[in-house]
């Protein structure tokens, strides 16, 4: 059964990530639930993004004023990271419109998945990719 913008919505990680599009989708509900099989999550010292988030109160990474200088968990690769440009593309653009966003790149056969289109570029260059610039 295909996607609707709203289940996409609805399944954005504390991170930016989207859950159902994540390979484990079949197996896995997300972070924001009982049954997640998040590698992050399930790690020894769990994951840093929901553990501020859920601490914070934030729905997510977007909602916090230093996600541009954060460099913790899954943001410690620096300035090569498609998630938190996906976490500054929802602050800076909202849910529906990053959602907008990844459903038209996907027209053009662009993945979010790990390892494929959006992975190993600056988050300058991934949010130029998101807003077709």
């Amino acid at each position: 059964m295909p996607q609707t913008a709203a289940d996409l919505v609805n399944s954005i990680a504390y991170c930016g990530l989207i859950c159902r599009l994540c390979f484990l989708k079949d197996s896995c509900d997300g972070c924001r639930s009982a049954k997640n099989l998040c590698e992050r999550n399930l790690s020894d010292e769990g994951c840093y993004q929901k553990q501020c988030c859920t601490d914070k109160k934030y729905d997510g990474c977007w909602d916090c004023e230093n996600l541009y200088s954060c460099y913790e968990g899954i943001y410690s690769l620096g300035e090569i990271s498609k998630i938190k440009a996906f976490a500054i593309c929802i602050r800076e653009d909202g849910k529906e419109k990053f959602i907008a966003y990844i459903l038209e790149n996907e027209k053009k056969g662009w993945s979010v998945e790990k390892g494929k289109d959006y992975d190993g570029k600056q988050i300058e260059d991934v949010l130029k990719m998101l807003r077709g610039e």
